[in-house]
């Protein structure tokens, strides 16, 4: 076929689609036009008008076959097939209403699918996929250079910055910028650190966004001696209580004052979620050291520039800097990107890949899903054999059949999308809040506000076409199953006995064992996991309302004139002296019971040495714990009770960081062969990798356990304390308060006036209570534990109910022979005996493969009911699984039995 034919076919098809009835009509009319013409031409001929019609008309034909031929010619025969009727809606919605259990089931399984699948899907598509929302948005970018040697170390420098803005023709309004953190000091406002970016003035030109009030950073300020900043609608407001005369008003960022020149409107926070702007100066000083000043960069794509050709621009330039600065350059490649991907490490084309594939995972989790459902639906389609051979019969052709099959379980799967999209739209909006929080933001940052978790459009269409996916496989597979042979046959045993059957191979008893397995392997996991995220949502065992805990750090400005790099000692001893006498005026205050420190080294590689009762030694290699440096008043300042052993003494610091503390869940866990817990005291840890700067502390020194504390509650994690002091820490460092009487938040205005009495370049991040700290800790436990219960239910009503169709379905198929089996004498006990042997058999198959796929599990993920010693989840699920098994065989197998013998003689 030539292309000109096959774009007429496919105008031709569209057109018949698009406008269905005018063309029929059109073709009626042409048809009843050459039925005149002819009728006209016969009455010439010497017939009667009605002779003449009645001859047009057979010579024709009926109109409708004409009609026909010409929808087949065009190919709409095929739509005519597959479209749905008001009928087949209908009958969809009744056989979801006649079988309330199975579509609840199904329409919860469903739901549960599409709304994981959903949210990964607005995930990706928020982080990977969205535009910035500014002008010709699209058409920003970042710059920067790509480290071969050490994948993700991308950077861009100020030698980078000044060549590609002098060079580059394929982009313009080439813009530099980094962050700082300084505390804002202005009268009658809270001294509290703030984010501040250091921007050239092309940078906020770069956004294309006018102010609401002033004007923007100019390239004369860019100038060392001009100290100005621009600030947002939400820090004019919340801070300067929107006031109208802030244009001109000095405020002090750190140690420098700056005057205010411009507001700009709400919801701007380029270049990433920022309030304040000061311009980035390139001063003489800074140049000389060219190389050492990391920078992000932007630019804007020139009109007919592309990401390709700007990346071939770049690629020349880059090639010419490796050749003039060898060393600097040789592992670093110039790279253009979306501006939107150079956050979150989606610059990484492996690590996109791995969210794509991650959505196309969840994706298929509908078809797993679906399959189960399907598994259902089949079970019941079996039980409709006669009224699809009788449809058959009377001559509806296998399309149609199949057709109001998938109309049925479209009546399925919609309301599951639905349902599921309901659920990723509230479980969107939770997690948007919970990254609001303070200890997320404090640890990862806000969200760019680019980022807006949410259902949008697309995701409704994806959801709808996972519903269509899932709805094939629902009734499309099992129709197509029970419309093929099947048909001849129950047609055949419709005229020999009026009853249909479908025959059982052992595709069922298959089934019936992978059913069972996947819910032994899978639901014990989920279970487990839910308890897990329960058991870290638990309340705290001291009085949290009277703690007030933070950060401690310092205004670490970029680089000293004289030399362009951090005097890293100077400024680590200038730290500990202030942070020392801040802990000093807060001890001595009366409103303070007491000041602690703790800094977290995080999840750490640790050995862990036992010496047995016969005195020989072993060793635990390579543990993953958290790791706390704490001052030794950590657990009596906290009321913590000790288990076993001793907490610290003053004495453990001044002698070197030679001792530890563990707490129970540590004990209990990593050293339970070892006995009871109190036999934990005495071993021996030693950190073997270390993430922390923290003075006297040698990595890979062995660490005598002095004492095995409570758990503090706010989760199960297995932890060891190593004490310390402020003279071996370096900034910042948390700290924790026991107010008196009063609420701890009360007391933080009054910290931070300490704070700046000391010394304004004290910085005092994230102060927030501990009841309030450990609420915001359980948000994300609480919600996975609502998470995994959904999962876990519906995985289960899943499973229950498709061991329990499946083993029904299977034993009622067997009701004739039961029958047969007790007119001829046999005694009911044996033969009840037989159908729950073969039933026994084919779940305890499947259980005992479910073990073996735990198994599998816990070696892949590292922790499990078994190897956490939960294996009380196995024997529930187990035993649940065969309950329901052997429930689904009792009723059928008694409806068997009370079957009258001539009844069951006379149907075989």
């Amino acid at each position: 076929m030539y292309p000109s034919e096959l774009v007429a076919r496919v105008r031709s098809l569209w057109r018949g689609l698009r406008n269905r009835d005018t063309v029929e009509t059109q073709m009626l009319e042409e048809f009843r036009l050459h039925l005149e013409l002819r009728t006209a031409d016969l009455v010439r001929t010497g017939l009667t008008e009605e002779q003449a019609a009645r001859q047009a008309r057979l010579e024709f034909g009926h109109s409708e076959h004409h009609r026909v031929d010409a929808r087949q010619s065009r190919g709409l025969m095929f739509f005519d097939q597959l479209r749905f009727s008001a009928l087949d809606v209908k009958l969809g919605v009744r056989m979801l209403v006649k079988h309330r259990g199975l579509s609840l089931v199904s329409v919860i399984g469903l739901a549960v699918a599409i709304a994981m699948s959903a949210g990964a899907f607005s995930l990706s598509e928020s982080l990977l996929e969205t535009q910035l929302p500014l002008p010709e948005g699209d058409r920003i970018v970042a710059l920067r250079n790509r480290n071969v040697a050490e994948p993700g170390q991308n950077s861009a420098s100020l030698r980078d910055f000044m060549t590609w803005q002098s060079e580059l023709r394929s982009v313009r309004d080439v813009a530099a910028f980094t962050m700082a953190r300084r505390n804002l000091v202005a009268p009658g406002v809270e001294l509290i650190p703030v984010d501040i970016v250091r921007i050239t003035a092309s940078g906020l030109g770069l956004a294309r966004t006018a102010p609401i009030m002033g004007r923007l950073l100019l390239e004369e300020d860019e100038r060392a001696d001009r100290h100005v900043v621009v600030i947002s609608f939400e820090a004019w407001r919340r801070r300067f209580a929107s006031d109208a005369q802030i244009i001109g008003r000095s405020i002090g960022l750190g140690t420098d004052q700056y005057t205010i020149v411009g507001v700009m409107p709400e919801g701007f926070r380029f270049p990433v979620n920022d309030q304040y702007w000061i311009p980035l100066s390139i001063r003489a000083a800074e140049q000389g050291h060219v190389d050492a000043v990391p920078l992000t960069i932007a630019a804007r794509l020139v009109d007919g520039a592309t990401l390709q050709s700007a990346q071939a621009e770049l690629n020349g330039i880059g090639r010419r800097m490796s050749l003039l600065h060898v060393e600097t350059y040789r592992d670093l490649r110039p790279q253009i990107l979306p501006y939107s991907r150079a956050f979150f490490g989606f610059d990484d084309p492996t690590i996109v890949w791995q969210a794509y594939v991650l959505r196309l995972f969840l994706s298929l989790l509908v078809v797993v899903v679906s399959v189960n459902v399907g598994i259902l639906v089949y079970a019941r389609t079996a039980t409709r054999m006669g009224e699809i051979a009788v449809r058959t019969a009377l001559g509806a052709n296998r399309t149609r059949v199949v057709t109001q099959l998938f109309a049925e379980a479209l009546a399925l799967s919609i309301p599951g999308a639905a349902v599921g999209l309901l659920i990723a739209s509230i479980a969107l909006t939770k997690l948007e809040q919970l990254a609001k929080q303070e200890m997320v933001t404090r640890s990862f940052g806000e969200l760019p506000f680019w980022v807006h978790l949410r259902v949008s459009p697309s995701v409704v269409i994806y959801s709808v076409l996972l519903a269509i996916l899932g709805a094939a496989v629902v009734g499309v597979v099992p129709a197509l199953k029970a419309t093929g042979r099947h048909v001849q046959v129950s047609l055949q045993q419709l005229s020999a006995r009026g009853a249909t059957r479908m025959q059982l191979g052992r595709a069922w008893t298959t089934l019936i064992i992978a059913q069972v397995a996947v819910a032994v392997a899978v639901l014990p996991f989920a279970v487990h996991f839910t308890q897990d995220a329960i058991g870290a949502a638990s309340a705290p065992r001291y009085p949290a309302e009277r703690f007030l805990g933070g950060s401690l750090g310092m205004d670490q400005a970029m680089m000293q004139a004289d030399t362009g790099a951090f005097v890293q000692h100077v400024r680590d001893e200038r730290f500990r002296s202030l942070a020392a006498d801040l802990i000093r005026r807060v001890e001595t205050d009366p409103l303070v019971l007491g000041v602690t420190i703790r800094s977290h080294l995080d999840r750490e590689r640790v050995e862990v040495e036992l010496i047995s009762s016969a005195g020989s030694v072993s060793v635990i290699k390579s543990r993953s714990i958290m790791v706390d440096m704490v001052g030794p008043n950590l657990f009596t300042l906290h009321d913590m009770p000790v288990i076993a052993g001793r907490t610290f003494l003053q004495s453990d610091v001044d002698a070197g960081i030679r001792t530890a503390v563990v707490n129970k869940v540590f004990a209990r866990t990593i050293l339970r062969d070892t006995g009871s817990i109190s036999t934990a005291v005495g071993h021996r840890i030693r950190i073997v990798q270390q993430n922390a700067n923290a003075e006297g502390f040698e990595t890979g020194s062995w660490l005598q356990i002095v004492g095995v504390v409570d758990d503090f509650g706010d989760n199960e994690t297995k932890r060891a304390y190593v004490p310390t002091k402020i003279g071996l820490l370096s900034a910042p460092i948390d700290f924790v308060i026991r107010m008196r009487a009063q609420p701890a938040m009360a007391f933080a205005p009054r910290l931070r006036g300490l704070a700046a009495a000391v010394d304004p370049v004290l910085q005092i991040d994230g102060l927030i209570s501990a009841d309030e700290r450990l609420r915001q800790r359980q948000l994300f436990p609480r919600y996975l534990a609502i998470g995994m219960s959904a999962l876990t239910v519906s995985v289960l009503l899943l499973s229950a109910a498709g061991i329990y169709a499946m083993m029904s379905f299977i034993v009622a198929r067997r009701r004739r022979e039961i029958g047969i089996r007790a007119a001829l004498g046999a005694d009911p006990r044996r033969v009840l005996s037989s159908i729950f042997a073969r039933a026994s058999a084919q779940i305890a198959v499947g259980i005992l493969v479910g073990l073996l796929g735990t198994l599998a599990l816990e070696q892949v993920t590292g922790k499990g009911p078994v190897r956490d010693g939960n294996i009380v989840v196995l024997f529930f699920v187990a035993a649940l699984m065969t309950t329901i098994g052997l429930l689904a065989a009792v009723h059928p197998a008694l409806r068997g039995l009370a079957i009258q013998p001539t009844e069951a003689l006379r149907e075989e």
